[in-house]
């Protein structure tokens, strides 16, 4: 779908390029929808992107919603992200289509600001850039090869495909104009990829601190303790769920919310242990997330043991919005440890550590509400002051400002 621009000729003009994007809202689709309405402040911004099929969605109306951005969609079916191999094939089908759609759309000399979704696009588009003088600036969600070998879809670091890979993107990520990068030791990884002299900077994820509220804490003698989002193979809740199990006579209630490739393997523990103290919810609309966290007396953030600088759950600045404590299991020095090092927020456990989960699980359980609602203003003003939203858009605007 193409919609007509005027009076922007004048403009610098930024071609933004991402699989999800409007009406999509989950994370990477709002994330790349809002830094387009951003970037469209300032600049001329199109658009190409994938089709629309993540979500359950009435039908809406792009040109209303986004009427100073040119999108250009491709179409494709839906397929089963949760099947391996289905993901690879649909993965691979929309990439070539996303491809053909940038070299057909996209004049030479372009400034083009892309994700790592498709992953496999950046591989492509790098190799396209030299030829058509594209500048491409990159915003790295997802680490790749690194990021197989934790999922399990690739056994080891030292194998010979795992080393072909690695050669592979690290070469496409050399070509690129700008890396932007999550957190601090995604910065570390990546100076060890394509070298520090490279335009390697942090933009952090942002605090959607104007449509999400920071409630009193529940006053209840049953903590309820809150994860929501992407229920993946990167979580770590394999082991959260042991945490959950050795607990169970704890005063807490753990609810999940959303979907992914473990979410039926969450039901089958449910059902299996018989528990009362672990509910689960699929998928629920950005718009109701003020109101489903406001009820949850702490926020859970887990990334699974092994995941230095591979990425930066964007849940997290959510939760501080709603001035959620928060339990996040994670690397020690990860970007998460030092912010919950930096600011009294809530808790730390190491990822693949159960005793200190089960620990961590047992102190929050018998936390009293007056240390909870210190917790939580502390939350609240961080969201506010460090990932206040028109800040951290402000610096990808300001990516631009000296070209």
């Amino acid at each position: 779908m193409s919609i007509e621009l005027s009076g922007q000729n004048n403009k610098k003009h930024i071609w933004l390029v991402s699989e999800l994007f409007y009406p999509e809202t989950i994370s990477t689709g709002y994330i790349m929808t809002e830094i387009a309405k951003s970037l469209s402040n300032d600049y001329k911004v199109s658009v190409i992107c994938g089709p629309e099929f993540y979500e359950e969605k009435e039908e809406q109306n792009e040109i209303k919603t986004l009427p100073e951005i040119e999108i250009n969609r491709i179409k494709s079916k839906g397929y089963n992200k949760n099947s391996l191999f289905f993901r690879a094939i649909g993965h691979f089908l929309i990439t070539c289509k996303m491809l053909s759609l940038m070299t057909r759309k996209i004049p030479n000399n372009s400034e083009i600001f892309m994700v790592t979704n498709p992953v496999l696009l950046v591989l492509f588009a790098s190799s396209v850039a030299r030829r058509r003088n594209w500048k491409i600036k990159i915003l790295v969600h997802d680490v790749f090869p690194e990021n197989l070998v934790i999922s399990g879809v690739l056994k080891s670091k030292t194998s010979y495909i795992y080393k072909m890979i690695k050669r592979i993107f690290d070469k496409a990520f050399e070509k690129m104009d700008t890396i932007i990068v999550l957190g601090r030791d995604m910065l570390k990884l990546f100076e060890k990829k394509v070298g520090n002299q490279k335009n390697i900077t942090i933009i952090e994820n942002w605090s959607d601190t104007e449509n999400i509220s920071a409630r009193p804490i529940p006053e209840s003698s049953i903590k309820k303790l809150l994860f929501a989002g992407n229920m993946g193979r990167l979580q770590g809740l394999e082991i959260l769920l042991e945490a959950l199990k050795k607990t169970k006579n704890e005063p807490y209630m753990f609810t999940f919310i959303g979907n992914g490739a473990l979410e039926n393997d969450i039901t089958a523990f449910i059902n299996k242990e018989k528990t009362k103290h672990i509910e689960k919810y699929g998928w629920i609309p950005r718009e109701q997330q003020d109101e489903f966290m406001s009820d949850a007396a702490v926020g859970v953030v887990t990334l699974k043991e092994n995941m230095y600088g591979l990425g930066v759950p964007s849940k997290f600045y959510n939760l501080l919005a709603a001035g959620k404590p928060i339990f996040y299991i994670g690397d020690v020095n990860s970007e998460l440890y030092f912010v919950l090092k930096n600011h009294d927020i809530g808790w730390f456990a190491e990822a693949g550590n159960l005793e200190d989960i089960s620990n961590t699980l047992i102190k929050i359980a018998n936390t009293n509400t007056n240390e909870l609602e210190m917790l939580s203003k502390n939350a609240r003003f961080l969201a506010e002051t460090h990932y206040n939203k028109e800040l951290i858009l402000r610096k990808f605007n300001k990516l631009y400002s000296n070209y």
